[in-house]
């Protein structure tokens, strides 16, 4: 009786706990499958965040490279700046890891990883490294593949935009499937225990997901704060929401002196209207801030010149909220690209026209007086004697000299004439003349003696009286040559007859 009451109520038990036991497992199934996707969706969240930030420091670094040498300086700079942000931000009790990688020859190179050391892959092995072989083959997903060390792994990849490299975020599988044999094992023993299990779990991985939330914001926090750029976010109207603390280096406020102001009401009127119609037409097409220069006025009174990159965001039915992106101080990039352009053009000495400025100018003029039917003059300065100067008082006393005769140029000619320097002691005079009659150069006499006369007044340097003088030759234009070359070589003449005539004076081309 027993052993049938026995078998009878095992057979109930098994009627009925049975398909219980199903539907728990079943439901177990479905919510570790639900599990999975929303880690499928974070890791890629992850991931395209985190390729959408390579991408830009990359597309930074490569413009403002010296020479835009991209493949090795800019390149080298933005991997360690990456390596640093893997450093920063490793998920450590997840067990993510971060990889970014590149094609080279017959291996897969893995230039930044968040962990220990990473060998590079054989690209004929493709049992292996499935995540990062899909990145640089210019796709993007999520899955369950085999990570570099032939491992399974829930990995997120991606190629980076702009450049040739793939990035993966991954985490090894077991990780995912141990809940699940945990949560088999519970409902086997009982549904009401499984239930409270599985109650003390989910509340277990929410109360964690929230920490590892409020790790990873304190961590991006800290990562905002450490940066030299200024990072803001503004609303659709453009103001400001949010600023970080850099603002008070770079343009002197306080984040919350600026919070709830624009950013034109830092800039003067001409540059702020021209920012703010170029960011409303931007946002009204929904489209990136990309390297757009302007200027802030710092809270002292300076001009700060900034190059300013952001994204546009929107809520859950694409309704643009605002932008959010980076400000960063490029004043000494910009004076130092001003100073090449002025080298470029100008003599480092005196200031005036180098030999390269002044003859495209001569140039222009020649074009300028065969096409107008007008006469210009060339004068080719000789300073008399120079030498003398500079083996008896130095070249740096030489060199004052040399100055105060460019400012004496300068202040004989008119606007529209130039003057350079093309070497030594030798200057040239660029004259516009006028519509007169041939061989008459009257007009350009009281010029030229004016001229020579300041050219010969005392120049003191440091105590020390020196009575300069001068030869010049002159060419007219285009009567002496319709070519740079028969130009100079007229002038330069002229200025050889004016030494052999007895010096400082003014000799013309005789044609």
């Amino acid at each position: 009786m027993n052993e049938k009451f026995n078998r009878d109520f095992l057979k109930i038990l098994l009627v009925i706990v049975t398909p219980i036991l199903l539907l728990v497992l079943l439901f177990s199934f479905y919510l570790f499958d639900r599990l999975m996707e929303d880690k499928k969706k974070f890791l890629l969240e992850k991931t395209y965040s985190m390729a959408s930030m390579i991408s830009s420091v990359a597309a930074f670094d490569k413009k403002y490279s010296i020479n835009h040498d991209f493949d090795n300086m800019a390149s080298n700079a933005t991997i360690s700046q990456v390596q640093k942000t893997f450093d920063s931000i490793i998920q450590v009790d997840l067990e993510l890891e971060y990889l970014l990688g590149v094609r080279e020859g017959e291996h897969i190179k893995f230039l930044a990883h968040s962990k220990e050391e990473v060998l590079d892959v054989e690209i004929k092995n493709l049992s292996i490294a499935t995540p990062m072989r899909n990145a640089l083959e210019q796709k993007s997903g999520v899955g369950i593949e085999n990570n570099y060390l032939g491992q399974k792994a829930l990995a997120s990849y991606t190629p980076i935009k702009g450049t040739n490299w793939g990035l993966v975020v991954e985490q090894p599988y077991s990780v995912h499937i141990k809940p699940l044999y945990q949560t088999s094992i519970m409902s086997a023993l009982a549904i009401s225990s499984f239930v409270i299990f599985l109650y003390f779990i989910l509340k277990r991985y929410e109360i964690k997901k929230t920490r590892l939330i409020e790790q990873s914001e304190k961590r991006f926090q800290q990562l905002v704060e450490s940066s030299d750029d200024f990072v803001w976010e503004i609303d659709k109207h453009a103001t400001y929401t949010y600023v970080s603390p850099q603002s008070k280096k770079i343009i002197g406020h306080e984040p919350s002196e600026i919070i709830g102001k624009k950013p034109f009401d830092f800039m003067n009127e001409e540059e702020s209207a021209r920012v703010s119609k170029e960011f409303f037409e931007l946002s009204g097409r929904r489209e990136k801030i990309v390297n757009l220069e302007h200027t802030l006025l710092h809270k002292d009174g300076y001009d700060v010149h900034i190059l300013t990159r952001g994204s546009p965001f929107f809520d859950e039915v694409n309704n643009l909220l605002g932008y959010r992106g980076i400000d960063r101080d490029i004043t000494l990039m910009k004076i130092k690209l001003q100073e090449i352009e002025y080298l470029a053009f100008y003599d480092a000495l005196t200031g005036l026209a180098n030999r390269q400025n002044i003859y495209e100018k001569i140039s222009q003029e020649i074009n300028y007086a065969k096409r107008n039917n007008t006469q210009s003059a060339l004068l080719f300065v000789d300073l008399d004697d120079f030498k003398v100067i500079n083996d008896t008082q130095g070249h740096d006393h030489g060199d004052e000299v040399l100055k105060s005769v460019a400012n004496r140029l300068l202040e004989s000619i008119r606007s529209f004439d130039t003057a350079g320097r093309i070497g030594g002691d030798e200057f040239v005079v660029l004259v516009r003349g006028e519509d007169i009659s041939e061989d008459n150069f009257a007009h350009f006499d009281a010029l030229i003696e004016r001229i020579l006369k300041e050219v010969n007044e005392p120049i003191i340097v440091k105590d020390y009286k020196h009575q300069v003088r001068a030869s010049i030759g002159v060419a007219i234009i285009p009567r002496d040559g319709d070519r740079l070359e028969d130009v100079l070589k007229c002038a330069d003449r002229a200025m050889y007859e004016a030494k052999k005539l007895g010096k400082n004076r003014v000799v013309f081309h005789k044609s």
